[in-house]
């Protein structure tokens, strides 16, 4: 039986306004919400004296608590009784980071899995400047759902590329052969890179993998698609240094 935080609520209630051009009204918010989370138990349970249920106040709550408003992701504007939900440009870029994290092997779900762990850019920005020594993450994960997936760790990849930015003056590029998408696509390219995994999640035991972070950083690398993908298609998979050696070879060939 599923039980919803408030939080979770958020992506799906923007891609839902993203659809919905001209705006969505609190009851067809609650509507949509109701078909895609199929809610059960205790959130489908009637609050005392109301007609709400716990998952329809909590829908209710994104506005009450301004959970979205606050953030600049999504305007709200009242209309008699009702209101009417419209996305802003700030939503529509936060949408586009959540669908950037995608990593190697089925991106669809990996991305969709990334979704369902519910953190927000800004709580992971706020972790990512503070000291993370010791912090326990899990990487690996089977997470059954429609289909069995791997979860990949959110923090562990805003972490790992909020540090490889300070440690390179903000930059971000791959390791391997150095390309750079913000220098070469400009705005549209910011902030838009591969995080590639060492060592290779379906290696891990059905549990996953608690490790801390700083133990974590040591087996992720930041890498362009191109050199991903030739890291994944040789047997054995290569390494970062195998990679180089490939373009230098090449290079002077």
């Amino acid at each position: 039986m599923s039980e919803y935080s408030e939080s979770e609520l958020v992506i799906p209630a923007l891609k839902f306004m993203k659809d919905e051009k001209v705006g969505v009204t609190t009851s067809s918010l609650i509507a949509h919400l109701i078909d895609v989370m199929q809610p059960s138990g205790h959130d489908m349970k009637i609050l005392t004296g109301r007609s709400d249920t716990y998952f329809s106040q909590k829908v209710r709550n994104l506005k009450s608590h301004d959970t979205i408003t606050k953030k600049n992701l999504a305007n709200y504007k009242s209309i008699g009784k009702q209101g009417l939900w419209t996305i802003t440009q700030q939503g529509l870029d936060y949408l586009k980071g959540i669908e950037l994290i995608v990593d190697d092997s089925q991106p669809e779900d990996i991305a969709k899995s990334l979704e369902n762990q519910g953190f927000s850019p800004i709580i992971l920005q706020k972790e990512a400047e503070q000291d993370y020594k010791g912090l326990i993450i899990e990487e690996g994960s089977l997470d059954k759902r429609t289909t069995t997936q791997r979860n990949r760790s959110n923090k562990l990849r805003s972490i790992a590329l909020e540090e490889f930015k300070k440690q390179h003056q903000g930059e971000l590029y791959c390791v391997a052969c150095g390309f750079n998408f913000s220098k070469v696509y400009g705005e549209v390219g910011k902030n838009f890179i591969e995080l590639h995994h060492s060592e290779p999640v379906h290696l891990m035991d059905i549990e996953g993998e608690k490790i801390t972070i700083e133990e974590a950083l040591k087996k992720v690398f930041t890498v362009c698609p191109n050199c991903h993908r030739i890291i994944h298609r040789a047997q054995p998979m290569l390494s970062i240094d195998d990679v180089k050696k490939l373009l230098l070879k090449n290079k002077k060939n």
